[in-house]
């Protein structure tokens, strides 16, 4: 699934019109840490990893509430960005970042019902997710390019994680108010980066 989603990249990303990108240069860019117990500020480092992140942020675990049936963590952590009104996705093609582990053990993911992606509404509070699936379990913590087509069809309804038909997509996506991406892979602890966001 990565290598399709590079693909549909390489073919729109020298056309896309750059609707948010978030590189970090300077400090987090208004980022948060959400899902703990807590909202914290993601925290900035001025590092390079490999070339591939340059100035990044970083959040942690600070939570962990294991389900007793699941097994899983049940308090999720996210990086998030919050928005003025009137902020649209609704023309975007594509949404991609690169995150890497400092810690964790991703021999032991959480579930692959978690949401990768997690857009909200500003006016209905309508939550839609891109689930993260069998790349909870293929993700070994290294630096990786995420690459996320937004095309309805691969979305689903934050609610129910039933399918959603592209008016009720290009709605929620008229006016967003936060958007989140996971940084709780593993049932136990991990501290993770992200870098490169680009909606287009």
């Amino acid at each position: 699934m990565i290598c399709y989603f590079l693909i549909i990249y390489l073919i729109y990303i020298q056309t896309v019109n750059t609707v948010l990108q978030e590189l970090f240069h300077m400090n987090n860019n208004g980022w948060k840490i959400v899902g703990n117990k807590n909202i914290t500020d993601a925290v900035f480092r001025p590092y390079s990893l490999n070339g591939l992140m340059s100035h990044y942020i970083i959040g942690d675990d600070k939570v962990i509430n294991v389900d007793s049936k699941r097994k899983d963590d049940s308090n999720l952590w996210y990086f998030s960005k919050q928005f003025p009104t009137n902020f649209s996705l609704k023309n975007s093609s594509i949404f991609s970042f690169t995150m890497s582990s400092f810690s964790g053990d991703f021999k032991n993911p959480n579930s692959p019902l978690s949401a990768l992606i997690r857009v909200t509404n500003n006016v209905t509070n309508e939550l839609i997710i891109f689930p993260v699936n069998h790349l909870i379990a293929k993700y070994n913590g290294s630096i990786q390019e995420f690459v996320v087509p937004m095309v309805h069809t691969l979305w689903l309804n934050g609610l129910n994680y039933t399918q959603i038909g592209v008016n009720h997509f290009k709605n929620v996506l008229q006016n967003v108010k936060q958007i989140d991406i996971l940084g709780d892979w593993t049932r136990g602890n991990e501290t993770m980066g992200l870098d490169n966001v680009l909606i287009g």
